[in-house]
């Protein structure tokens, strides 16, 4: 075992960026880095990837243009594989950290208090009346192309994007934004904390080939807060299922399952783990069947046993979890049974089909 915080507070994190991801590159006082995620499309010519210190203190890195980020186990994670206890070892190699004993356990730090939200939003009111805004535009004739985007491509029903305030903004000539927000036409994929906008998403529904699906706020407006809690308009089953977007997380809430994406991000790190663990739910990880989606349930998962949160995961065959509503003639019984099946074998230790 480690002292994690005595290791990442012992590694110099640009340093580790710069043998990691190759020597930074200057962006007026900056430095930055190329971003380790393998999906995300970069020109070269302005590496995205930053190092900043978090209010509590730690270094953490963020690509500003996919939204991946954490720590140095993280970062380690992402360039060289491996579980999280190796990447801690690989550190510790660096740092010249010594493994605690057996029966030591790390310091408790202090519980926030859990209504707050997120902090970090430069604007609340302004992204707040923004998110509400843009929810009302989609149902309004003007938001006709993006809607059927929604529901007729993507198969959504009209009572979860309700639920979740999910919007249709048409560029900055017709809708006013905050400073920060993306100035794109898009859906609206809200993060809401107690029914209030603390985050927000742009989804691009047909963008060019070397173009970005997803269009994330600058960091100063609104911080990612890694995962993104939804509902179903009537929640009919006691499972959290977890995806890799928001799109698969609605696709998840119509079959009545409250849902957790985890934006921007092909693994799980443990900002994301630690937030998972807190929910008084059974969790079902319900990653795409590629590469990267397979990579990341296999990273979660431990992170989740470690917390005692031990997980179901689904084998979605192919494609993501909207492709798997999109083929299906009866969407909430073939989920149904499939989270039920994973659930009674083994709690997580064998993945089930959605598609059976």
């Amino acid at each position: 075992m480690y002292d994690r915080d005595a290791l990442l507070a012992a590694v110099d994190l640009r340093a580790l960026a710069d043998d990691l991801l190759g020597p930074a590159r200057t962006s007026g006082r900056t430095r930055m880095w190329p971003c380790p995620n393998s999906r995300h499309a970069q020109t070269g010519r302005t590496p995205p990837v930053s190092i900043f210190t978090s209010r509590r203190g730690d270094q953490r890195w963020r690509c500003h243009g996919c939204g991946d980020g954490g720590t140095a186990i993280d970062l380690v994670l992402a360039c060289r594989g491996g579980t999280p206890r190796d990447a801690m070892t690989y550190l510790a190699k660096r740092a010249g950290h010594r493994e605690q004993p057996d029966d030591w356990r790390p310091a408790r730090r202090p519980e926030r208090a859990r209504s707050l939200p997120p902090a970090g939003c430069r604007d609340p009111e302004g992204l707040d009346r923004y998110v509400h805004e843009c929810a009302e535009r989609l149902w309004k004739p003007e938001g006709r192309a993006l809607r059927r985007w929604l529901t007729n491509i993507r198969g959504l029903p009209r009572d979860v994007l309700i639920e979740n305030h999910v919007g249709a903004d048409l560029g900055p000539r017709v809708q006013a934004r905050p400073d920060g927000m993306p100035r794109g036409i898009g859906v609206v994929l809200p993060v809401l904390h107690d029914g209030r906008a603390v985050y927000a998403q742009l989804r691009v529904p047909h963008p060019l080939p070397d173009r970005p699906r997803y269009l994330n706020p600058t960091a100063d407006l609104a911080t990612n807060p890694r995962v993104a809690r939804l509902r179903p308009a009537e929640v009919r089953h006691p499972e959290v299922v977890i995806t890799e977007g928001t799109i698969g997380a609605l696709s998840a809430a119509a079959a009545g399952y409250r849902a957790v994406a985890v934006l921007s991000a092909t693994y799980g790190d443990e900002a994301v783990a630690v937030a998972l663990a807190k929910l008084p739910h059974p969790l079902v990880i319900a990653f795409d069947a590629d590469d990267a989606g397979r990579a990341g349930a296999d990273r979660l998962a431990p992170l989740l046993e470690a917390r005692q949160r031990p997980p179901v995961v689904l084998d979605l065959g192919d494609g993501d979890l909207n492709d798997a509503m999109r083929r299906s003639d009866d969407w909430s019984a073939q989920m149904t049974r499939a989270v039920g099946r994973a659930m009674a074998e083994s709690a997580g230790s064998i993945g089930v089909s959605v598609s059976r």
